[in-house]
Order: C-alpha cells, then structure tokens, then sequence
C-alpha cells in the first residue's frame, strides 16, 4: 500500500509535468504553423513564374514538411483527449493539407507523363512495332487523365505543358504506326531523307524513337 501511494503521487507529479509540457508544444506548433504557412505562400509549388519542374521539387518538399507538422498535430490531439484540455484548431495547416492535395493530383500525372514520354524516346525503332499499340492507349488514358483533373488546376503551368506534350504526341503516334509497318520498304525511307534533305539512320540498331521525331 505505501508503495502503491508512492507511485500515485509520483505519477501525479509526472501528470502535470507532462501537461505543462504539451501546452508549452501546442503553444509552439500554433507559431510554427502560421510560419511554415507563411514560407509556403512566399516560397512554394503556387509562386507564380516557377517553372513546372521547380514547382514539383518544392510541391515534394512542403509535403514532406507538412507531415511532420501532422503528425505533431495528432500527437498533441490525443494529449487534449487524455488531459481534457480545449482543442486547439490549425485552420493554416488544414488549408495547406487540402492545397497540398490539390497540387498533388496535378503533378503526379505531370511526372508520371513527363516519365512516361521519355523512356518511349528511348525505345529502339526495331522495338516499336511491338510497343505501339500500348503506347497509343497509354496516352489516350493520359488524355482522359488530364481532361478529369479540376478546373482550377488548367490554368496552371504544368498543366498546359502537360497537355501540350500529351496532345503532340497523340498526333506523332499514327505516323510512327504508319513509318514502323513491316509494309514500308527502303525507298520510302530514300523518299523521306530526300524530302528531308538529312540522314536518317533507319536501319541502326541505335536509331531511336527520339530520333525519328
């Protein structure tokens, strides 16, 4: 019995330790939230004039900041639960989350696109009979994709670039199927680098998709 008084009044002791600790932590977070805001305006994937790709770089970075944040917030939530204390409201970080969300759904098919088009450049010409038919069904998806995506994303950089690059290469892909049938022979190829008036390594192993276009 007077061991067990001990460790209650130990324990009590630790309680408010604890408490004032957490209210002292929440206290810091309300600060930290309005600041990483703050940075996230001034500094983030939605400054105008970055390019998409430094966009996308900062979008990585601020959500990764974000979760740290999050999970300070759930934390400190459960703390409020067990102490009974006011829940204290980040509105900042909520909209940051839902910005966040946003953003993601945009350059997630950015990259994937982006990602996608260049390993198709580098499919060897030999190889493109084979690929084709995926090629031209990936990319209406992509299409479908893209027009899915919220209205207020389309006005965004990344997005335009993105349609763009899905659009032209909707409209190279029939004349690849056309140039890569087992029916187009040597002279086509002759009538080709005449009209072009350059060579056209057609028959090297390491002619490429991205030297055709």
């Amino acid at each position: 019995m007077v061991r067990s008084e001990t460790i209650r009044n130990d324990l009590a002791l630790e309680n408010a330790d604890y408490k004032l600790t957490l209210i002292k932590s929440i206290k810091h977070l309300v600060g930290d939230v309005k600041e990483f805001r703050k940075n996230f305006e001034e500094k983030g994937p939605a400054v105008p004039g970055i390019a998409p790709r430094e966009a996308l770089n900062r979008l990585r970075m601020y959500a990764d900041e974000y979760s740290i944040r999050k999970r300070k917030y759930d934390s400190y939530y459960a703390g409020e639960i067990l102490f009974g204390l006011p829940h204290v409201e980040y509105p900042l970080l909520v909209k940051t989350e839902q910005e966040i969300e946003l953003l993601d759904k945009l350059y997630s098919l950015y990259s994937k696109v982006k990602d996608t088009i260049a390993k198709w450049r580098e499919i060897p010409w030999s190889e493109v009979v084979s690929e084709i038919d995926k090629m031209i069904e990936t990319c209406d998806q992509f299409a479908r994709d893209c027009a899915k995506l919220p209205g207020s994303l389309k006005k965004w950089d990344a997005y335009k670039e993105m349609k763009q690059e899905i659009e032209d290469m909707t409209e190279m892909l029939p004349l690849v199927t056309a140039m890569a049938k087992p029916s187009i022979r040597n002279r086509h190829w002759d009538e080709v680098i005449e009209l072009m008036k350059m060579e056209i390594p057609y028959e090297s192993e390491s002619f490429t998709l991205s030297q055709f276009f």
